[in-house]
């Protein structure tokens, strides 16, 4: 699936003079800060240094919070820390919780389970009130929890909510809400993780200016900040805390003194905690934690991170361990019958959202498919699942450009498509990029129609997947000593990505499979000089490029030791044939226009098109020769467009080709034949190519 390429060339932009702390970093790292606009003294420093912490009194509320705090605490009252059932909210349940009782403080700690739902609910408020509790603490929730607030009020319990989710204009009734998205709050930084606000609320509470509770607190809230997905960098020194959390708790992971997180690492396969970077820590150790609420109780990984005792954390990390082999077999079994749904109904790749339904898939991980899905395809993407009994559950993601919760209002509000008064979601949340939402099984095709009615309305061209470049770089720059450099702008993260590099006009010298052909290894010339390349995407047998073709290249850099010597590793993010990438704009636009074919919106395409979209005999021949000679369709794609096939007419004629029955196109592996006969087939009679020509007269006609 073609995906549209963002390139920041460097070598067109006039020399720019970075601040001295920069000096030695080598070009490589010079050129990212330059492309992600890091440029100045205080946006550098902040970068480079870990010690941009706030002030947390500085956040509304946290007085409050601390006195109301320090008064259960001398006074005996049983507090309990009420969390989330993510990575996020178990980390700062751990934390807070941990905090108390090492204070001698009477406390407990609650999170629901993903059938309860998110947040705050009447039955566990019951339950923990009954519990002698008079203080309530929540983490990582409770702005939106008004009803509940108001139960816990009626019980004569004491409220602090500690969130860091966008706030309604109107709060629940608290005894303090501390969340730094309030908007009368001065905190200097917003985004700050569910785990973040708790370290300000203990930070706060022991008068500290954060350095001393990282120490102690800081591998938990690392972890929790980059399972969330919060910004790790940003262009000036207030929009940075977060960096300086995980830069600071990854070095805390190396003499961590929780046993459970300790037994995580190593069943885990992480040996080296001093080499933890946050990748690993995004996708080894959150997933692992998440696996626990996902197919367990999420007390279960809370239960691990507080163990004291070494046998036990072992038995206890290798269950979460089990539970994650678990979700990845569940992914599996979701995407095997989302790929027949596929196969059945192709069409549904052409609308302007993937929507895609099915019965009990697991809820706790259709954001993880609908993510897989929108790299897959590069479209927005929404996955619900339907259980007997239950409400139905969806889950959204978003390509950039897309507000998956600009949709999910515009669903809530009274369907304009139904009978129906009541809006079409039982509830809903999530910001522009994500989403999830709970609706009636019977309401599900109304609110299909729904949602692609939306996307209708407001994006008549939807957007596309895109990858970005930092930098194009000279050849003679990429060097050990310049790669090696890059770990200065770790830790990566949302904001703060591995580094992308695009390599232009390159030549494929050599190619020869890797590991019995699972991968592929090429030698490319890139300004004359020679690199070695590895593609990990696809197999050696799917990799159609030839020896001998000039591509363009996607690649990240990394730095491999073999024999004691050290070179440069390239891995491939994304390849296309040259030329490609300079009529990219053109190539969506003509996407855009096939799917409304597709979609039979004729009305929606411009007259003047027609003439590029009907092909002539000479095209469809020229086209079934390069069908005959490839194997999959990125192949015939890419041939066809340096062959001068713009791409709607290249999918009007293999959907010609397939009503023919003389090619065979299976959208899910994107393989494409040619079904051999010995009938000759009259493409001009088509019902497709008649059709259209039909439409090009009748327009030619009233225009």
């Amino acid at each position: 699936m073609l995906k549209k390429w963002i390139v920041k060339d460097s070598r067109t932009q006039e020399p720019f003079i970075l601040p001295e702390i920069v000096n030695g970093l080598g070009k490589l790292v010079r050129d990212i800060l330059i492309s992600r606009e890091i440029c100045d003294e205080e946006s550098v420093h902040a970068f480079f240094n870990s010690d941009t912490l706030f002030d947390p009194l500085l956040m509304k509320d946290m007085g409050k919070a601390v006195d109301l705090i320090k008064d259960a605490l001398s006074t005996g009252k049983k507090i309990t820390v009420y969390g989330d059932y993510d990575c996020d909210g178990i980390t700062s349940t751990v934390m807070l919780y941990s905090y108390l009782t090492a204070l001698g403080g009477e406390a407990d700690w609650y999170i629901p389970s993903r059938d309860e739902g998110y947040g705050l609910n009447n039955e566990a408020v019951e339950k923990i009130a009954n519990g002698g509790t008079e203080l309530i603490i929540t983490a990582d929730n409770g702005v939106t929890a008004f009803s509940q607030a108001e139960l816990i009020r009626e019980k004569g319990i004491s409220l602090i909510i500690t969130d860091h989710h966008n706030c309604p204009d109107k709060l629940p009734t608290a005894d303090a809400v501390v969340n730094p998205k309030q908007k009368d709050c001065s905190y200097p930084f917003k985004e700050l993780a569910g785990c973040g606000v708790v370290l300000k609320l203990i930070c706060a509470l022991e008068n500290s200016n954060g350095f001393d509770v990282i120490e102690q607190y800081g591998d938990l809230a690392a972890i929790g900040t980059i399972a969330d997905i919060v910004p790790l960098a940003g262009k000036g020194g207030s929009d940075i805390e977060n960096r300086s959390i995980v830069t600071l708790g990854l070095r805390g992971l190396e003499c961590s003194e929780n046993i459970g997180l300790r037994s995580l690492m190593k069943k885990a396969g992480l040996s080296n905690p001093e080499e933890i970077s946050s990748t690993e820590v995004a996708f080894i150790l959150c997933p692992r934690i998440n696996a626990a609420g996902r197919f367990a109780h999420p007390a279960k990984a809370v239960e691990l991170l507080l163990c004291e005792n070494h046998e036990t954390a072992s038995a206890k990390a290798e269950e979460l361990c089990v539970f994650n082999s678990q979700r990845i077999e569940e992914e599996r079994r979701i995407i095997a019958q989302i790929e027949e749904v596929i196969k059945k109904s192709p069409s549904l790749l052409n609308e302007r959202i993937l929507i895609l339904s099915g019965k009990d898939w697991h809820h706790g991980i259709i954001g993880i498919i609908a993510s897989r899905m929108v790299t897959r395809f590069g479209k927005t993407c929404v996955i619900i699942t339907m259980s007997e009994g239950q409400p139905a559950k969806g889950s959204c993601r978003a390509v950039k450009g897309f507000s998956i919760h600009e949709m999910l209002t515009f669903c809530s509000e009274t369907p304009e498509i139904s009978d129906k008064k009541e809006s079409l979601l039982l509830k809903f949340g999530g910001h522009a990029g994500a989403g999830g939402f709970s609706a009636e099984n019977d309401n599900i095709p109304a609110l299909t129609e729904r949602i692609l009615q939306y996307a209708e309305r407001f994006h008549n061209t939807v957007p596309v997947a895109e990858i970005a470049a930092d930098c194009v770089p000279n050849a003679a720059d990429i060097t050990a000593e310049n790669v090696e450099k890059l770990d200065t702008l770790q830790p990566f993260g949302e904001g703060n990505p591995p580094p992308v590099f695009f390599l232009p006009e390159c030549l494929l010298k050599h190619k020869r499979p890797l590991k019995e052909g699972k991968y592929t290894s090429m030698t490319i010339v890139y300004q004359n000089r020679e690199f070695k390349v590895l593609d990990f995407s696809k197999c050696y047998a799917d990799f159609w490029y030839k020896v001998g073709d000039k591509i363009d290249l996607m690649l990240s850099f990394s730095l491999n030791e073999y024999n004691g010597e050290t070179d440069v590793s390239m891995k491939i993010i994304d390849i296309r044939l040259c030329g490609i990438t300079s009529m990219q704009d053109r190539i969506f636009a003509a996407k855009d226009v096939y799917e409304k074919i597709a979609r039979e919106e004729f009305d929606n395409i411009d007259p003047k098109l027609y003439s590029r979209i009907i092909p002539s005999t000479a095209d469809m021949k020229r086209v079934y020769g390069i069908v005959r000679d490839s194997f999959c369709m990125d192949m015939v794609c890419q041939k066809s467009l340096i062959a001068g096939i713009n791409y709607c007419m290249l999918r009007v004629i293999i959907d010609i080709f397939e009503g023919a029955g003389l090619v065979e196109y299976n959208r899910v592996s994107d393989y494409i034949k040619v079904i051999e006969t010995s009938q000759k087939t009259d493409l001009e009679k088509s019902e497709l190519l008649i059709k259209l020509k039909e439409i090009r007269e009748l327009k030619e006609k009233t225009s």
